[in-house]
């Protein structure tokens, strides 16, 4: 344990960046994720709201989402591999390729079943992109100010989040395939990256430089505990998957059920993504003040307190559905944020890379989950099942959070046991 400590087990990587290259990192991984978040999700919206005018169930629509986030918890059980032997840049630009593929596939044919495959293609390319834009942003990032960079990025996701369900409006108000629009946007988003593949070739010569046999040392303590600090962050994500994705991915579906338009549940799909949006950089300032256990803590409190309105108001679910589900898109993506600032808190280099691959794992895996099991609820029970479901996984994730946290006190001696 001693040993670990001395090797700089449980702070970050501290290998120098140059100022430019830091701020393309901390400022374009974020930009381009946008726009890829935006295509990713207009797609994803467009398909469930197809599906669901021709008449499928809600378990229909849950799986078309669960193919998605297979495909991330698939590609993201590999995704540091990846990394460590190409580059974060290399795998970025190349994961958005693949990504741009999938989305061209799915605006070509009108099958429930391909359209299926199409998206499991983009969730493996999403989740390359995920891991390793986030683990790179997160390393790059100054410690004093990693809450504040890592909100920037889920501030980036909940902005695609919103913005991709309002294109789908506003391209049938423009006469345009979503699909087609899509495509268009994944496009400008590879163009983008590729000035990202440029700074990995220059990163990668810098660290060549500065290796030797303390970053080797560090290296290998790094690699020997990295699973310890990352296994109960994932089981918080885990949690956290399973009930935010039962908002994002089901309530737009659920909502034309309940008697909203098309279009407004196209809108209902931009408020959530808005709740994300802007709740993520208040959630990193408040890690950066607060500490990283009080801060989830109390987003999971306001989460629950958000599916208690909604279980209230069931009988009457568009007075609450457009705020609730603000507050949970935005809230509940909270938690995901700051179990990323905690592991860049605690983690660098390789170590980092592979840790946040795991939690996006525990989070695809629950988000897979999510939106069947959401979906079954939903047909079973109604918006009172769906929601006191939410409810008790609200409960779960708060009390997961505390077990698996430690105060902010004591958060400088955690080190892994057996290390």
């Amino acid at each position: 344990m001693v040993a670990a400590r001395r090797a700089g087990l449980l702070e970050p990587a501290t290998a120098p960046m140059s100022a430019p290259t830091t701020r393309t990192v901390l400022w374009l991984v974020p930009g381009v994720y946008f726009v890829f978040v935006a295509a990713e999700f207009a797609a994803m919206t467009h398909l469930a709201l197809q599906a669901t005018a021709a008449g499928r169930s809600a378990l229909a629509v849950g799986l078309l989402s669960t193919a998605l986030w297979s495909g991330i918890l698939l590609s993201s059980l590999r995704a540091h591999a990846f990394v460590q032997r190409w580059g974060h840049g290399a795998v970025f630009v190349g994961a958005t390729v693949l990504s741009l593929l999938a989305t061209l596939s799915l605006a070509l044919h009108a099958q429930f079943a391909l359209w299926c495959a199409g998206v499991f293609v983009l969730g493996l390319g999403g989740g390359l992109v995920w891991v390793a834009g986030e683990a790179w942003l997160a390393e790059s990032a100054p410690p004093d100010r990693r809450g504040f960079f890592v909100g920037l990025f889920e501030t980036a996701v909940g902005l695609g989040l919103m913005t991709g369900p309002a294109l789908v409006p506003l391209s049938r108000w423009m006469q345009w395939s979503p699909l087609w629009l899509s495509a268009l946007l994944m496009a400008l988003a590879l163009l983008a990256s590729l000035r990202l593949r440029g700074v990995a070739t220059a990163d990668a010569g810098a660290s060549a430089a500065a290796d030797g046999p303390a970053a080797a040392e560090l290296a290998m303590a790094r690699a020997s505990a990295w699973r310890a600090v990352a296994l109960p962050l994932a089981g918080i994500a885990v949690v956290s998957g399973l009930m935010e994705s039962g908002v994002s991915s089901l309530m737009p579906s659920v909502s034309m059920r309940l008697g909203f338009t098309l279009d407004a549940a196209a809108w209902l799909g931009a408020v959530i993504g808005a709740g994300s949006a802007l709740l993520q950089p208040p959630a990193g300032h408040l890690a950066d003040r607060w500490g990283v256990r009080r801060a989830a803590l109390t987003a999971w409190a306001l989460v629950a307190l958000a599916n208690v309105v909604l279980l209230w108001w069931a009988s009457e679910p568009a007075t609450v559905l457009w705020g609730v589900g603000f507050v949970l898109g935005g809230v509940g993506g909270a938690v995901y944020t700051l179990m990323i600032v905690e592991l860049g808190h605690r983690l660098g280099g390789v170590a980092l890379v592979k840790a946040i691959a795991l939690l996006v794992t525990g989070y695809a895996l629950g988000t897979a989950i999510g939106p069947v099991l959401g979906g079954i609820v939903f047909d079973a029970a109604g918006l009172r099942g769906l929601a006191l479901l939410l409810l008790l996984l609200a409960l779960v994730g708060w009390g997961v959070t505390r077990r698996s946290l430690r105060p902010a006190a004591a958060s400088a001696a955690i080190t892994p046991a057996g290390v």
